[in-house]
């Protein structure tokens, strides 16, 4: 099968890498990227680096796919033209940022966007729109996307029967660990406004006599530098940490904050929690929409203000949360729910799910 992607090998897409690495083990996997990945990790497939729909066609029928696959809303037009050229079917694995486009921006918000000259999301969500027909078409297999997803998509329009409820991608299993963890507080994630790493600098001034790391990737990394050196925040900083070594990391710290900006609300379901909380951490995200409660069960805390976190990463968590967490982190793991993208194959694949968990 094809892959149809945009910026591979991008070191915060690794929920792409988890899918490439678990599919390539059931069947013959071939890779197109639209652009060059901004910041690139090292342990990636090979790939082929193409400019237009021409050359992806050329790369395309000299694989011979029987389906392609691609991710994000906003690769829907190029894949689907790409599937009609060779007479395959395609899928689509929506994520957050592409969904989230299609919610109604409030007044107050679109305000602040236009006077600071930042409103793009009306761009990106009609070029999403005038797509998703597209996903109407018989050759359209299924569209995989988080379930708090669906009644966006059924509201643009995108018939019922082709969405799949499915959680991220994650490899549970790489990041595992029963094992004791370390004192300290973790951050990571894309260096964008919507992450407000900024909130996670003021935590770290509220509690001084707890370690705090930074994970940024890649971005506007710098001005959150600068806003560290400024605050005088006593966070250190950790850049462009190939996916191998994360598992190490989280494993430094026993809390994971996940910061997010409360006017955007456009934080999603970041693999961070997962991954956080197989590794036996605890888990702060601010408290964004009534959707993250499913994403984090009973093994997070929810916050409204990230003065509320001062007294929880002040001590260790509990060892029911580090349970909850071990058993939640299970739902995002790619063995048991991959059968939910292969089962729209034209082709068998018998994966692992369900029956290789349980060994």
């Amino acid at each position: 099968m094809l892959f149809v992607l945009r910026g591979y090998p991008q070191i915060s897409q690794t929920y792409v890498k988890t899918e490439i690495e678990e599919v390539e083990k059931f069947a013959d996997v071939a890779i197109v990227s639209r652009k060059p990945a901004d910041r690139p990790y090292k342990d990636h497939r090979d790939f082929t680096q193409v400019s237009s729909l021409d050359e992806a066609e050329r790369v395309a029928r000299n694989f011979q796919p029987d389906v392609i696959h691609a991710h994000y809303l906003n690769q829907v037009e190029f894949t689907a033209e790409l599937a009609r050229r060779l007479g395959v079917p395609f899928t689509i694995r929506s994520h957050s940022f592409d969904v989230v486009a299609l919610s109604p921006v409030p007044l107050k918000e679109r305000l602040r966007r236009l006077v600071r000259g930042k409103d793009n999301s009306v761009r990106k969500a009609e070029g999403i729109r005038s797509a998703l027909p597209l996903l109407s078409r018989d050759d359209c297999l299924g569209v995989l996307a988080f379930p708090y997803a669906r009644p966006l998509l059924e509201e643009a329009g995108v018939p019922a029967g082709k969405i799949v409820d499915c959680f991220p991608c994650v490899k549970v299993e790489a990041f595992h660990d029963r094992s004791p963890n370390g004192r300290g507080v973790m951050n990571t994630g894309a260096a964008i406004p919507k992450k407000k790493m900024g909130d996670f600098l003021k935590l770290s001034k509220l509690v001084p006599e707890t370690r705090f790391t930074l994970y940024p990737l890649g971005y506007k990394q710098d001005d959150i530098r600068r806003d560290a050196e400024r605050m005088d925040a006593p966070v250190a900083f950790h850049d462009m940490v190939e996916p191998g070594e994360m598992p190490a990391q989280y494993k430094r710290h026993d809390w994971l904050v996940y910061t997010g900006d409360f006017r955007l609300k456009t934080v999603g379901w970041p693999m961070a929690v997962a991954e956080a909380q197989a590794s036996g951490c605890g888990v702060c995200m601010p408290n964004l929409r009534p959707d993250l409660r499913e994403y984090v069960g009973d093994a997070a805390i929810l916050y409204d203000d990230i003065r509320e976190v001062v007294p929880i990463v002040s001590q260790p968590p509990s060892d029911e949360m580090r349970e909850a967490g071990f058993r939640h982190a299970m739902k995002s793991d790619i063995r048991t729910h991959l059968h939910r993208l292969t089962d729209l194959w034209p082709f068998e694949i018998e994966t692992q799910s369900a029956r290789h968990v349980a060994e």
